[in-house]
């Protein structure tokens, strides 16, 4: 049987924002989803509704056979087991049986009945509750929204100077916020924008290739892309091009866990508890965390000037 897929639909994302204009993610209104695509979705899975139809018992028979049928009590609950004979005859391929019409029954109920049996989603469903793919901020973290990463910090570096004041307004919000999940998701923030600078760094610094076939540079990009995209990677990278060891960026683990499961994380007495991926709980308090943070940006302008 044939189940809702994700992958077979352009899902309409919309941005969960608050007063003051931060992220909190992406959200998908599955009601309006359902009713904006009834027929695409009745089509998907091959849904025979004949509405005001006269059915042959051939029909009918169709009708009554389609899996949703055979596997819930829709066929009683709605009864379509005692539709009208609307045409008599000698023989049984003479009769024809009345399908009700759209406005016989509570057919939005019913549609939504099937769709439930297929597994569509129903009701709204907020950041994390949402598959990762569909996540604002795990395909920020994953660096999904660009294709090409390298050229994309070539085209547009960061400057340590404006990382520095964001960090600073990040951090001033969160000292003037009592909503947890806000300063979690700020916090999430300022580790991505971390993250972004020391990658920009790296993009801007490394030599340019000249008299390079398309086929030798797209290999290029790709394994400078997958580096950048991976902490490990971006360590030895940042070696090669300026001969030190990358500053200290002691957030990472912190970093991952937010990005996972930015609800399992704690607030507690100006610290943010988290679990690790190995299932070991540690914290962070969130004043030496932006420290260190400044402190990262002082040490990478250290190296690059």
């Amino acid at each position: 049987m044939k189940k809702f897929n994700l992958e077979d639909w352009d899902i309409e994302l919309e941005l969960y924002i608050n007063r003051d204009d931060f992220i909190y993610g992406n959200y998908v209104d599955w009601n309006r989803f359902r009713i904006e695509n009834e027929e695409n979705l009745l089509d998907y899975f091959e849904i025979y509704l004949p509405w005001s139809k006269k059915l042959s018992v051939s029909e009918y028979i169709e009708f009554i056979s389609q899996d949703f049928f055979k596997n819930t009590n829709l066929l009683d609950k709605y009864e379509f087991n005692e539709l009208l004979i609307c045409k008599q005859g000698s023989k049984l391929s003479d009769l024809q049986i009345q399908f009700v019409n759209r406005e016989g029954i509570d057919s939005k109920s019913l549609v939504s009945d099937i769709f439930d049996y297929y597994g569509v989603p129903t009701g709204v469903d907020y950041e994390q509750e949402l598959p990762e793919e569909l996540q604002y901020w795990s395909n920020q973290l994953e660096g999904d929204y660009l294709d090409n990463e390298y050229e994309y910090y070539k085209s547009y570096p960061i400057e340590i100077v404006d990382y520095t004041d964001t960090i600073s307004e990040i951090e001033l919000k969160i000292n003037n916020c009592s909503d947890e999940l806000v300063i979690k998701s700020l916090i999430l923030s300022s580790l991505i924008i971390s993250e972004s600078l020391i990658k920009s760094i790296i993009a801007n610094k490394l030599p340019k290739e000249k008299d390079l076939s398309d086929f030798s540079k797209k290999i290029i990009e790709k394994a400078i892309n997958d580096k950048l995209r991976k902490f490990e990677g971006r360590n030895e990278l940042f070696k090669d091009v300026f001969g030190v060891k990358s500053p200290k960026q002691d957030w990472i683990n912190l970093r991952n866990s937010l990005a996972h499961d930015i609800e399992s994380s704690k607030l507690t007495e100006g610290k943010i508890t988290y679990v690790t991926s190995k299932g070991n709980e540690h914290f962070y308090e969130i004043e030496k965390l932006f420290k260190n943070l400044s402190q990262f940006s002082e040490d990478l302008q250290a190296i690059i000037s």
